[in-house]
């Protein structure tokens, strides 16, 4: 699904502006929208396009996020807030614009922010999420201390970027089971390719004085490949699964506690997990309703400990440090969203 800008979607919807000159502007850029939305270059036994122009649709979302350091002198546990919001869609031809309201945002409790973007032709995928948190909290033991982190003392942000090509976009449509502009007539799988990087940080802001100043980093970019299918169950129902596991080729890890560098080394195999379900529910042909399920885990295989010497970090009792040699340390991270929608073509 395109997110394209308000004035976008203002200026081909709205019969305000008169003068011929603008006229014939709108009534172009409607021509041209329409031949794109009605053009037919798949195979209509499997695929047709939703009718009518335009479609509202209303949703409930939530989300969460965490994320994990493990190894030999650090070991964390850390986990924001889950965040809800309400959003209501417009759509117009291939066109689309939400807006979404956090009602937490109001009572001053939680000013996490989230912007997700996604894009669905029939051949390719690209999904990209950005998520700011302050409200991460959970547990850290290091130097020999167990730390129990409150909300608000650590800034949180990671970020998400999938592309993948579908080799069977004749017969089958990704966009089907998550933002109805095509349907889905007769089931159909395909075998998913493509690219993905997940990075984000944490690093420590307002916190107590007895408190260690932390920073963690990670970086991933992998290539994956894996299958999806959506299950056309009579008349009423479509059923989506996907799930493609990302090899990562490349990572970028940094851990600092006190200023103190901790090296990190990854370990083969690393794996990017994403998975989807969606389900639909058609009243008719106009009018539905449904749920979807997005997850995006990093899984690491933990390594062994290099040899070590007795340090002091000069913050509590005596600690292991591995010197010259790299440290074990995994950071994993994992992302979540669930959302449910109603919605009808006009």
């Amino acid at each position: 699904m395109k997110r394209i800008a308000l004035f976008i979607l203002v200026f081909v919807s709205s019969g305000v502006f008169a003068g011929n000159p603008v006229k014939r502007l709108l009534t172009g850029a409607d021509s041209l929208l329409q031949k794109l939305y009605n053009k037919v270059d798949y195979d209509t036994t499997y695929i047709s396009r939703s009718p009518g122009k335009m479609g509202l649709k209303a949703w409930a979302n939530l989300s969460g996020s965490s994320f994990r350091a493990r190894g030999d002198l650090i070991n964390a546990r850390l986990r924001a807030d889950m965040k809800g919001t309400v959003s209501m869609e417009f759509d117009y031809y291939d066109l689309a614009l939400e807006l979404a309201l956090n009602p937490t945002s109001f009572t001053g409790r939680n000013h996490d922010f989230e912007l997700n973007f996604n894009f669905y032709p029939r051949r390719f995928i690209i999904d990209v999420s950005y998520q700011k948190a302050q409200t991460a909290a959970g547990h850290i033991a290091y130097n020999g201390s167990d730390i129990d982190v409150e909300r608000g003392w650590l800034n949180t942000k990671m970020l998400n970027i999938d592309t993948y090509y579908t080799f069977n976009n004749k017969k089958f449509s990704y966009d089907a089971p998550f933002y109805q502009f095509y349907e889905q007539r007769k089931s159909a799988g395909t075998l998913m390719a493509g690219i993905s990087y997940q990075g984000g940080s944490i690093n420590t802001s307002d916190t107590p004085e007895n408190i260690p100043q932390s920073k963690f980093g990670a970086q991933h970019i992998g290539l994956g490949c894996g299958y999806a299918y959506n299950l056309v169950a009579g008349r009423k129902w479509l059923i989506h699964l996907s799930v493609i596991p990302n090899i990562m080729l490349w990572s970028g890890n940094t851990i600092k506690m006190n200023g103190e560098k901790i090296d990190t080394e990854t370990k083969f195999p690393t794996v990017l997990m994403n998975s989807r379900l969606g389900v639909v529910h058609y009243f008719s042909r106009r009018s539905f309703m449904g749920f979807s399920g997005i997850a995006q885990s990093l899984l690491k295989r933990k390594g062994r400990s290099s040899e070590s010497h007795p340090s002091s970090l000069g913050n509590g009792p005596v600690v292991t440090e591995l010197g010259e040699a790299k440290s074990t340390t995994d950071l994993l991270e994992s992302k979540w969203m669930v959302r449910m929608f109603y919605g009808m073509r006009l």
